[in-house]
């Protein structure tokens, strides 16, 4: 059977209403794996954050063994296209962030505490997860 060369099969306002509508599709297909995957980076990084993080062993009462630790969480905002995961300390346990990752004077102001690395052992492994994350989507995989 041989084809009218005359014959339109779909106008070119169809044309472009299905192939909108197809990136459409597509990009919130693409979205929505962008979105479960930096969910999912950001538990893996609380979860790694609270493995690393010191644990006070002194004796003050007011600072119960572990509460820093514990205190690591994350939160997901999303507005205007923009996706955002941060990993924090809650309540007063923020304050702690610099002096436990970098060290710091102690009291006496003579000697240095030792430094205890976590945040920026997490924060480089999040950012490794991340760049394989947009590689997979940008690939396909």
């Amino acid at each position: 059977m041989s084809r009218n060369h005359n014959e339109i099969i779909a106008t070119p306002e169809a044309f472009v209403a299905a192939l909108v509508g197809a990136c459409e599709e597509f990009t919130e297909e693409v979205k929505k794996e962008l979105e479960d995957g930096l969910e999912t980076i950001g538990a893996e990084s609380v979860e790694e954050v609270k493995r690393l993080a010191p644990v006070y062993e002194g004796d003050n009462k007011n600072t119960p063994k572990g509460s820093y630790k514990r205190s690591w969480t994350y939160t997901v905002t999303k507005e205007r296209g923009k996706i955002e995961v941060n990993v924090h300390s809650k309540n007063k346990n923020y304050r702690l962030t610099h002096l436990l990752e970098n060290g710091h004077l102690t009291r006496n102001g003579t000697t240095r505490s030792k430094a205890m690395p976590h945040i920026g052992i997490v924060n480089d492994h999040a950012e490794k997860k991340v760049d394989k994350l947009l590689e997979g989507l940008v690939n396909g995989t």
